[in-house]
């Protein structure tokens, strides 16, 4: 015989707990939603490339450059180029020089450090330029006159094949041995580089005549023993003494990858360099500084 269905009693505590149960799990859900929501807007406010690696690449051209050296061979230079991420205007023109540890042929590599930090979203917004990053030959160095010659030619084609670049602003820059070619390439075209900032490299003090008239901010680290500090200090001393007004940063403590902090935007170093622009044809010119 089938048995009655019991009757809803208000008194009983079997209603009472059947809320109470959904009203905890709404409440798990309603956080677990909220909760969601927050680390989206997180996940959207970090800086790009803190959760992962940014492939930057994919900002970059990859071609390569063909030039005659003074014998008559024919060389090829692997490079990257990045344009800025605006329209319209004109826009510096930052050449980076890359170290010994970048050097090869996969043209790739080079685009460690400054080419990986301005290619962020940060940067491009708060700095936009063209970038250009050739590579140095696995056995080469960009203190050879060779290589010298192709990075001027490389800079030359690329002013005549990109007409938004202000000529008024081409930077220079480069770390341990691309360092020691932003000295030697300021001091053959003084005329062709707005500013340089050599991090870590070693010039020619005899030749320091030449960068009187070029903006220059040098940056060493006091405890590099690849490329000691004296080198940077010998060259900006030089420089003073024949009148030029150099800046540098010897950073106290630092070995070798002085670049870490010379590149930082806290250090200004960038902020500085974006700011200095000139009027073309008022520069010596490299006949005269030879």
């Amino acid at each position: 015989m089938p048995q009655p269905s019991p009757e809803y009693n208000p008194s009983s505590p079997t209603e009472p707990l059947a809320r109470s149960g959904n009203r905890k799990w709404g409440f798990v859900t309603k956080w677990i939603v909220i909760q969601g929501v927050v680390n989206l807007l997180i996940f959207w406010a970090l800086p790009e490339g803190v959760l992962f690696p940014v492939d930057v690449s994919r900002y970059y051209d990859a071609r390569s450059f063909r030039s005659i050296n003074a014998r008559g061979r024919e060389l090829s230079t692997p490079y990257r180029l990045m344009r800025p991420g605006q329209s319209g205007g004109q826009y510096p023109l930052v050449v980076f020089l890359h170290g010994s540890g970048e050097r090869g042929s996969d043209n790739l590599t080079q685009l460690r450090f400054l080419p990986e930090q301005m290619a962020t979203a940060r940067s491009r917004k708060r700095y936009p330029c063209f970038l250009l990053a050739p590579q140095c030959g696995e056995n080469s160095a960009w203190t050879l006159e060779d290589k010298q010659a192709a990075v001027i030619a490389l800079v030359e084609q690329t002013l005549k094949d990109e007409p938004t670049i202000d000529r008024g602003r081409i930077y220079l820059t480069g770390v341990s041995m691309g360092g020691s070619g932003v000295w030697q390439l300021a001091v053959r075209r003084p005329d062709l580089f707005t500013a340089v900032v050599p991090v870590c490299g070693a010039g020619d003090p005899e030749q320091a005549k030449a960068l009187v008239s070029v903006p220059i901010w040098a940056v060493h680290g006091t405890a590099d023993e690849v490329i000691p500090a004296s080198q940077s200090r010998e060259m900006i001393n030089a420089i003073k003494s024949q009148g030029g007004h150099p800046k540098f940063s010897e950073l106290i403590g630092v070995g070798h990858d002085s670049w870490k902090s010379a590149y930082e935007e806290s250090n200004g170093i960038i902020d500085w360099m974006f700011l200095q622009s000139r009027t073309l044809n008022t520069v010596e010119s490299p006949q005269s500084a030879r």
